[in-house]
């Protein structure tokens, strides 16, 4: 969301200079990414038909989800303005604020998560599949478990959500979110994210761990361990790792005294 504008602006100008001076050489863009900002695009000659249909059911429960995303996490509101070229404006609104703030201006956690926002608001609907690559990047540990927590509340509105991520924040909170379907309805007031559990049956894990010859990875299921509670993974390897070295590194700081 940072570079869209740069993007776009670099494309028009190029264009108007087309055969004038000599071609300069642009970047390829990801497919993924161009895709992104291709879609970005559409909306703004999307907005009448995106109105029209603003009264369903369906658009209401997804204005629901982005308004309670915005709310619980980003702390502001996401707007996506007509610029009269064609182009939308992105603003991002924090709470309390009555001016806009540019969006290419905004913190990096409101810019990774403004998509998420617009795309709920705009294009997603029940049965869609909602592909998000590492949430957890530019989220302090706190926003991580509350988005994983929204993350649920999507899957619970009928969105299928493909999530990658390396952090132990999003899967130990993914393993409370299942676990305390295990409670009756009735028990979970008062537990963080019993509003959004989901019945294991709703949920899969898949850990990729690197071959050893560095050709690739293996890909294998995995469920929540009885004994832990959580998803295995090797996150306990690198901590009882970091552990031991501090403790070498105290030791010997004892011995120098």
């Amino acid at each position: 969301m940072h570079s869209h504008q740069v993007v776009v602006s670099t494309l028009v100008q190029n264009a108007t200079t087309a055969g004038l001076k000599p071609s300069v050489g642009i970047p390829l863009l990801s497919g993924v990414l161009a895709d992104f900002l291709s879609q970005l695009i559409e909306l703004s000659g999307k907005q009448e038909q995106l109105r029209s249909r603003s009264g369903s059911a369906n658009s209401g429960m997804n204005e629901a989800l982005a308004q309670n995303l915005e709310h619980r996490v980003l702390k502001g509101t996401v707007r996506m303005d007509d610029s009269g070229s064609g182009y939308p404006s992105f603003d991002y609104v924090p709470h309390d604020w009555d001016e806009p703030l540019p969006l290419m201006r905004a913190s990096s956690m409101v810019a990774e998560l403004a998509p998420v926002v617009l795309y709920l608001r705009n294009l997603v609907r029940s049965g869609d599949v909602l592909i998000i690559e590492e949430p957890e990047s530019h989220l302090h540990p706190a926003m991580q478990v509350e988005f994983t927590r929204q993350i649920a509340g999507l899957v619970r509105a009928g969105i299928r959500v493909i999530v990658t991520t390396h952090s132990e924040w999003v899967l130990q909170e993914l393993a409370n979110v299942v676990r305390a379907s295990e409670l009756p309805e009735g028990e979970r007031a008062g537990i963080a994210g019993g509003e959004v559990a989901l019945d294991a049956r709703q949920v899969g894990a898949w850990f990729f761990k690197p071959d050893p010859n560095g050709e690739g990875s293996t890909v294998s299921e995995i469920g929540l361990d009885e004994e832990s509670g959580l998803y295995p993974t090797d996150f306990e390897e690198v901590a009882r790792a970091m552990h031991n070295d501090w403790a070498e590194i105290f030791s010997r700081l004892g011995e120098a005294e």
